[in-house]
């Protein structure tokens, strides 16, 4: 019976280990990146997939790397990106305070985010951010690197801005109303459309969200990655810049997620 036991609570204490898939090899490297779609994204397969990713991908093919391409929480990826050697993180805007504390490897691409309205709300029609501030609330994903712009433009949560569980969350309230604007770039709010077929009116362009006008975002190494990785990336990259291979991808993309 005491053997019984003893065999009951090794397996409990096994059950309540994380799954090994969940977290990334100790030393191998790897590379993290959030939810973004559909840029980057989880897609039905529970596989990494996305513009960026298919760049992350070709550049390890063309360095002669492996590296699991894992989608995580920001706060997640971010903190693996700042802490863990061996690690890779996209995509990444390149601010001042970043600076020393990510080896560089290239630009992926910008950042082309709008506010939008709903179609036929054209009484909605600010100008400038001020008169955004001044006039509507803004919906935003709660969490989503766009409420972060927001609080650094100087947007008032809960006054200037409202967070909803999801963007099309956003996208219906926006359509009844509830809400005048939301923010997105082209292509994502393509996408969520497609995904969301409940959502049946269109949306405009008003003004572009100042602090996303063609922010640049990198593939980066942490510190502490193997400076043969890094330069190797580094050549990859070069490579596949200037063959056309990147502007290939984004433009195959860009066909694929046209509204």
């Amino acid at each position: 019976m005491r053997a019984f036991w003893r065999c009951f609570l090794a397996i409990c204490l096994l059950s309540a280990l994380p799954a090994r898939a969940e977290s990334p090899e100790p030393n191998g490297l790897i590379a993290a990146t959030e939810e973004w779609p559909p840029f980057q994204l989880t897609d039905t397969n529970g596989a990494a997939a996305g513009m960026n990713v298919d760049m992350v991908r070709a550049i390890l093919v063309q360095a002669g790397l492996s590296a699991q391409i894992k989608v995580y929480p920001w706060a997640r990826t971010l903190f693996l990106g700042e802490h863990r050697p061996n690690t890779l993180i996209f995509s990444l805007s390149r601010s001042k305070e970043r600076e020393n504390g990510f080896l560089w490897i290239g630009e992926l691409m910008r950042r082309n985010d709008w506010f939008y309205r709903a179609t036929g709300h054209d009484s909605v029609s600010p100008g400038s951010l001020d008169e955004v501030k001044s006039c509507c609330a803004v919906c935003v994903e709660r969490k989503d690197i766009v409420e972060d712009d927001l609080q650094r433009l100087g947007f008032q949560p809960g006054r200037q801005y409202i967070t909803a569980e999801s963007f099309a969350d956003c996208m219906r309230l926006v359509q009844k109303g509830a809400l005048p604007l939301l923010v997105n770039s082209p292509q994502g709010l393509s996408w969520a459309m497609k995904q969301h077929h409940d959502v049946q009116a269109g949306f405009q362009a008003v003004i572009p969200l100042p602090s996303a006008a063609q922010e640049p975002l990198y593939l980066a190494a942490s510190i502490g990655t193997p400076p043969a990785t890094v330069a190797r990336l580094r050549a990859a990259f070069q490579t596949l810049q200037l063959n056309g291979t990147l502007e290939q991808i984004r433009r195959q993309f860009s066909e694929r997620t046209k509204p």
